[in-house]
């Protein structure tokens, strides 16, 4: 699903842009959605803040809606994924990420679990991001930015408070979805408009790994039962130790 050029960036830069894949309507519906569900949760007190409260985070995205369900199994992210984590690749998490007005720059990072492992890492992908732009990504409203290369660094991470010369930020349009590899340096870059920045992650890891978000247990009886062969493989029926089919 990717072409070879997508492939030789993912390789040597980290990451590759994949433009126009989210359809306008799919865009429109996963955004009101998206705004929906944080409103909700901040009134209850259950709003998870960040980036001295002008950043949300909405969590387990795949037990709250069917638009969700159907996303999380684009054949062309999944190829991404699939590429870098292999074919029984899963799911770790997929959560709305809004950067409100305001919000300062996030701290460059590696993905959970690398930053929790010794040196020297692995050189082969082990855990992948897919960020689904909602809205155009810009230089002013906080697109992502991230230091090409730097997932070839198998040592060490970025320092949080630093700033690096060769550090970019990746612009694009709505309906577009950036795809990075997890041992890159990343984060969000400072909102200085007057709008929010939403988009989805689409946080994937090898079969073998343990995920951000225990999806067997968060999952809904309803959820389950309806769930293609694709989504119970992401949620993690095909990745139970010991499991017979």
């Amino acid at each position: 699903m990717l072409t070879d050029t997508e492939k030789s960036q993912l390789d040597k830069q980290g990451f590759t842009l994949l433009p126009d894949v989210i359809p306008p309507d799919d865009v429109g519906e996963l955004r009101r959605s998206s705004m929906m569900l944080a409103a909700d949760e901040r009134a209850s007190g259950r709003g998870a803040m960040y980036l001295d409260d002008r950043a949300q985070r909405v969590w387990n995205l795949v037990n709250k809606g069917e638009p969700f369900e159907r996303a999380i199994q684009h054949p062309r992210i999944l190829g991404a994924m699939e590429y870098l984590l292999g074919g029984d690749c899963t799911l770790s998490s997929f959560t709305v990420n809004i950067i409100g007005p305001g919000a300062p720059n996030g701290h460059l990072h590696i993905d959970y679990p690398l930053r929790l492992m010794p040196d020297p890492r692995p050189s082969f992908p082990l855990v992948a991001n897919s960020v689904w732009l909602l809205d155009d990504f810009t230089l002013e409203n906080g697109a992502t930015r991230l230091v090409p290369g730097s997932h070839l660094r198998l040592e060490g991470g970025p320092e949080p408070e630093d700033n690096y010369d060769d550090e970019v930020q990746i612009c694009g349009t709505k309906g577009s979805v950036l795809i990075v590899n997890g041992a890159l340096w990343h984060g969000s870059s400072a909102n200085r408009t007057d709008g929010d920045r939403v988009g989805l992650l689409g946080f994937f890891c090898r079969s073998f790994m343990k995920p951000q978000q225990d999806h067997l247990k968060l999952a809904s009886n309803e959820v389950i039962s309806r769930a293609s062969p694709t989504l119970r493989r992401l949620l993690g029926f095909n990745s139970m130790p010991g499991a017979t089919p």
